[in-house]
């Protein structure tokens, strides 16, 4: 991206501090300092979408509801720290240590996962592959707790090599969630178990295209966010070009329909979202789908 690029610009302007720390790490080269990287992401909980999601938090810990975090859906505090890991959060955050805590206390299963009803209940596959992401942003690499959801997503991996959250127990794409947070492993600390995880993994998703499975499923062609439980081509291409296979020919169609909805100004719109926590409005140039697109397109990453 050229310094004078309008996009560039937009993205990087200081009125939205999550997404100019995103964009600087990410997209600018050469990468700023690390310092400078620092400075940028002190700024993110000062106002913009993360300040506002935190303005809701409760006793400096939960959202929504305090004796649960899964519920409700896509609302409660489960949600909002997914969607706070991605804006560029850490656990340096008291605000987050906390709901963090909190939710380990609740929602952590004896099997080593997630339940979102909590124990005794067992592990669920989407509960265990989201906070299991969420937890890896939010700088909890080497918490056991963090790697008893990765095992967990393990050995729940299917024959075909992909998952799923229910019988018949056939890997669908929509079951996305443990690739993404296998991706967000640093790639030194992956283990051999996790490479090969990811190997057959990948083959599942690059042998559909991202796409196709069953009859055309129109969701999966929109661009979502916050897009956590819910599937969609960008989701794909974003792990799989952080794991490594953006080249791969097979995602040349992905790429396609991820280009063709580029607007003649060179940004994306937002066509979709998980549900009430949004971000940004519906149908209107998305800072965080134009970032993620840019990313995956140019080959940037935060790893």
């Amino acid at each position: 991206m050229r310094r004078d690029d309008p996009v560039r610009r937009w993205l990087l302007e200081p009125s939205q501090p999550a997404m100019q720390f995103l964009a600087s790490r990410d997209l600018v080269r050469p990468r700023p300092s690390a310092a400078t990287l620092r400075d940028l992401a002190e700024r993110i909980p000062e106002r913009g979408w993360a300040a506002e999601i935190l303005s809701r938090q409760r006793e400096g810990t939960w959202w929504e509801t305090k004796s649960t975090c899964y519920w409700p859906r896509v609302r409660g505090t489960y949600w909002s720290l997914a969607v706070l890991a991605d804006l560029g959060l850490t656990r340096e955050d008291a605000r987050i240590a906390n709901a963090v805590e909190h939710m380990l206390r609740i929602h952590r299963a004896p099997d080593g996962g997630f339940s979102p009803f909590g124990p005794p209940k067992p592990s669920h596959f989407c509960s265990t592959g989201i906070m299991t992401r969420t937890l890896l942003e939010l700088g909890y690499v080497d918490d056991p707790r963090t790697w008893g959801g990765v095992r967990w997503l393990l050995e729940h991996q299917l024959e075909d090599g992909g998952w799923d959250c229910r019988p018949p127990w056939k890997g669908t794409l929509d079951a996305w969630e443990a690739m993404a947070a296998f991706a967000a492993i640093p790639k030194g600390k992956r283990t051999a178990e996790v490479r090969d995880a990811v190997r057959r993994g990948a083959e599942f998703y690059l042998d559909r295209g991202l796409l196709n499975e069953g009859a055309p499923y129109p969701r999966w062609r929109q661009l979502h966010y916050p897009w956590h439980y819910w599937y969609d081509v960008l989701v794909g291409l974003d792990f799989l070009t952080a794991l490594g296979y953006r080249t791969d020919p097979r995602l040349s169609g992905a790429f396609r329909l991820l280009r063709s909805k580029r607007a003649a100004d060179g940004r994306w719109r937002l066509e979709g979202t998980n549900g009430n926590l949004r971000v940004e409005p519906l149908g209107k140039p998305s800072k965080m789908i134009t970032f993620l697109a840019l990313r995956v397109l140019l080959g940037g990453s935060h790893l």
